[in-house]
């Protein structure tokens, strides 16, 4: 034992100078202590021979490797040590290259056991990070694709998913691009804000007996499940589940978001018939509005009131853009969506009404030669309806391309382009002394896109909307300071400049002498 000890260069091969016992039970009580990589013993101890250390080692210290020296060199020992968990054994007399080779086995086994763990425990790692993603991507498949129920029901255990039962319904969560915005969510922020919902709807959820959240296409989709036998019980606290986390993400994040909730489903391999009709619930957010629970069967079944876009009501406001005046073109625009939002139309109904009125106001300007995509400042008429998210702002949309046609046709001595220069003039004169007047606010209350306004300044007066913007107000503010005793700070804040050093350095730069140089020469020249 001492002989072997000291004629081997141990950590040469990586291993500390072993310590030695006398005996099986002391190498066990050793090995207790501090758990080796290997352990060399004889066969033939006192106390516990070899074969029953090895056996104890195997069954306690599994990783730990056992060499046994011994005189015997049979099959039947052989077998033995294999069964008893012996890793190799030499043959007495034992001769120092006997011990190196061994070590320079075990240092090589040693180490390709080591890396195979190393590269067990990054795959570990790395699955565990990615049960999140791995997670969301079958839920996605949940509501989109077609398993079979046993692969479903297996994954589901796999990922530690929270769907129990067999009865479920789908919700698809949109967040209102608007809100986010006047609240400053833009870039990563949005992105902040989109985790922030997800964690609010997840820790509501939780509550419940079985569901998931996650996002799918900019949307955040609910699978929802309760233990409730009661189909009308069961649906009133899905909605209150859905209008706690609605209420939740409004009051904390300042951000609104629409929920539509799709039908009820009878097994989990059913979701994507209810993932479609929650999607579907979500378009009424249109009709409806935003910030609002939309449960698809409150709505779809009821399709039986259909109203069409008849010539009656296409002729009433032809008339109107043609012959009458912007009220009068506003009054019928307004009747024909009080009838819209009276009905109970189906969602593919309502939006084939609305393309029939925009059809016919595309026709009314083809006919007048009058180029609505340039009047609007917009590619495509038939495109621009499905930006917007409220039957209201659609209403709202479909008044300014009517009163924009209006005031493109309406020209009886003068041309369209003058008429309409006229009406920027009288409001630049009207609204001058607005700080906040520009040209996109001009192309607003006239109906008209900002390049359509801006042409007409350069078209029919040869100027700038800004340089007769300013020539009105410098009229005007040299007015007041001839013919009144108005202080030179008042008047700046009439003529639209309520920074007075700025009117006054404007003032100079346009006239050649300061308010006061300009109102002091007036004077003299009345008094002499």
């Amino acid at each position: 034992r001492k002989g072997i000890i000291n004629k081997i260069d141990w950590e040469s091969f990586g291993f500390d100078i072993p310590k030695e016992a006398e005996n099986g039970q002391d190498a066990l009580d050793l090995i207790e202590d501090n758990v080796p990589d290997a352990v060399i013993t004889d066969l033939t101890m006192p106390i516990m021979d070899g074969l029953k250390l090895a056996s104890a080692i195997n069954k306690c210290y599994p990783t730990v490797k056992t060499v046994i020296l011994t005189g015997f060199d049979e099959f039947q020992f052989a077998q033995k040590a294999i069964r008893y968990g012996v890793t190799d054994y030499i043959l007495k007399p034992v001769l120092p290259q006997d011990i190196t080779e061994l070590m320079s086995k075990l240092e090589k086994t040693i180490k390709e056991e080591v890396s195979r763990k190393e590269d067990i425990n990054r795959l570990r790692s790395h699955y565990i990070r990615s049960i999140p993603i791995i997670r969301d991507k079958f839920s996605i498949q949940l509501v989109t694709g077609n398993l079979s129920k046993t692969e479903i029901n297996k994954r589901i255990h796999l990922y530690n998913l929270r769907l129990k039962g067999d009865t479920f319904m789908v919700a698809v969560a949109c967040i209102d691009s608007d809100s986010m915005a006047e609240n400053d969510y833009e870039g990563d922020d949005s992105e902040l804000c989109k985790f922030a919902v997800l964690n609010i709807s997840r820790e509501i959820i939780s509550k419940c007996p079985s569901g998931e959240a996650f996002f799918h296409d900019e949307n955040l989709v609910f699978i929802l499940g309760l233990d409730e036998k009661d189909k009308n019980l069961w649906l009133t606290k899905t909605i209150s589940v859905l209008e706690e986390i609605r209420f939740n993400v409004e009051k904390y994040l300042k951000v609104k978001i629409s929920i539509g909730l799709g039908s009820i489903s009878g097994s989990v391999d059913k979701l994507k018939e209810s993932y479609k009709n929650a999607l579907s619930a979500l378009e009424y957010k249109r009709l409806i509005g935003v910030s609002k629970v939309i449960y698809i069967e409150d709505l779809e079944p009821q399709t039986s009131d259909y109203i069409v876009f008849d010539k009656e009501k296409e002729s009433r406001l032809i008339s109107s853009i043609k012959f009458g005046s912007d009220e009068d073109v506003l009054v019928v625009v307004r009747e024909i969506f009080e009838e819209i939002i009276k009905s109970t139309m189906a969602l593919k109904d309502y939006q084939l009404y609305l393309l029939e009125i925009v059809a016919s106001l595309s026709r009314l300007s083809r006919k007048f030669k009058v180029d609505i995509g340039q009047m609007l400042g917009i590619s495509n008429i038939n495109a621009e309806i499905s930006k917007y998210n409220s039957l209201d702002e659609i209403r709202d949309w479909i008044e300014r391309v009517c009163i924009g046609l209006q005031n493109s046709l309406s020209g009886k001595m003068k041309s369209k382009t003058q008429q309409l220069l006229e009406k920027a003039k009288d409001y630049i004169k009207l609204n001058y002394s607005d700080d906040t007047l520009s040209l996109q606010k001009l192309a607003d209350h006239l109906y008209i896109s900002v390049c359509y306004l801006s042409m007409i300044f350069k078209k029919e007066a040869n100027e700038t909307f800004l340089k007769y913007l300013v020539s009105v107000r410098l009229d005007a503010a040299k007015e007041l300071l001839v013919n009144s005793d108005t202080q030179t700070a008042e008047i700046a804040e009439r003529v639209g400049y309520p920074d007075i050093n700025y009117f006054s350095f404007f003032f100079k730069k346009n006239v050649g002498m300061s308010p006061r140089e300009y109102r002091n020469s007036f004077k003299a020249l009345k008094e002499s």
